[in-house]
């Protein structure tokens, strides 16, 4: 049991942590990888806590490369008690990793209460070997949100950020942001005639549009993180209309340097 393997890939829609994570004494640093936003902030900080939202309409899908059996999945309330558990089904067998298997969890928050929850994943069997994680918190609501959010879904055709995407799965992840305005613009070839008038050889037209992410709250490093990883992917959709990243991310302060959230802006 000792070479047991289970990873959590990083373009999951979902952060989980290890409850059992320990910094030694030595290192001071919280990396986003290991800690939740609010336990990553410094004294100079306004206190803060990153809630991710979601509605009822929404699933979440979860993949998980693993030579762990079982893997519970469970929704939990903000007294502990499970309002929705699963078992990760086993899938293809991973090729990159030797013995292990792909383990997915599709969980439909139709008919969830509205309120605050975590995702908790205990991965096999009871005893020393049992790995246990913990999401961040999450914000589910039957009802439209207050400010804009935007539907992302993305995939790949192929085996991509440890993800075999193969097996057909398409993540979807929701956050506050908008669409702002959409430039026009063409690629045209032309040629000139012996009198020096223009003629065009073939144009195509194309759109640019800016995408801001974070609106007026800002977004912690770790979702930047997972947005950078989702538009590697060569399938992007926005509340059902694909996309294609053009620029890297320019980030902007939302309101002073205390505030330890950013926004981010893409032109697509």
């Amino acid at each position: 049991m000792a070479d047991n393997f289970f990873t959590i890939p990083l373009i999951n829609p979902v952060k989980f942590y290890d409850v059992e994570r320990a910094n030694l004494s030595k290192y001071f640093t919280k990396h986003f990888d290991e800690y939740p936003f609010d336990e990553r902030l410094y004294d100079w900080h306004e206190p803060d806590e990153y809630v991710q939202p979601w509605q009822t309409t929404d699933i979440i899908k979860l993949q998980f490369e693993s030579t762990f059996d079982p893997i519970i999945v469970e929704l939990i309330d903000s007294y502990g008690v499970a309002q929705i558990t699963l078992p990760a089904l086993i899938g293809l067998p991973n090729k990159y990793y030797a013995n292990t298997f792909s383990f997915e969890v599709s969980m439909s928050l139709a008919g969830v209460t509205t309120g605050c929850y975590r995702l908790k994943i205990t991965a096999g069997s009871a005893g020393p070997e049992q790995k246990t994680y913990l999401s961040g918190r999450h914000y589910i609501t039957s009802t439209p949100f207050t400010y804009p959010t935007l539907m992302m879904e993305y995939w790949h055709s192929r085996f991509h950020e440890d993800v075999i995407f193969e097996t057909g799965i398409k993540y979807q992840y929701r956050l506050l942001g908008h669409l702002g305005f959409t430039t026009p613009g063409r690629d045209d070839e032309k040629t000139k005639d012996q009198r020096y008038n223009p003629t065009i050889l073939s144009s195509r037209s194309f759109r640019k549009q800016d995408v801001f992410f974070g609106d007026d709250f800002g977004l912690p490093d770790d979702v930047i993180d997972l947005l950078n990883r989702i538009w590697g992917c060569n399938n992007v959709t926005i509340d059902n209309k694909s996309f294609a990243a053009n620029d890297e991310f320019e980030f902007f302060d939302v309101t002073h340097q205390k505030y330890p959230r950013r926004g981010v802006k893409i032109t697509v």
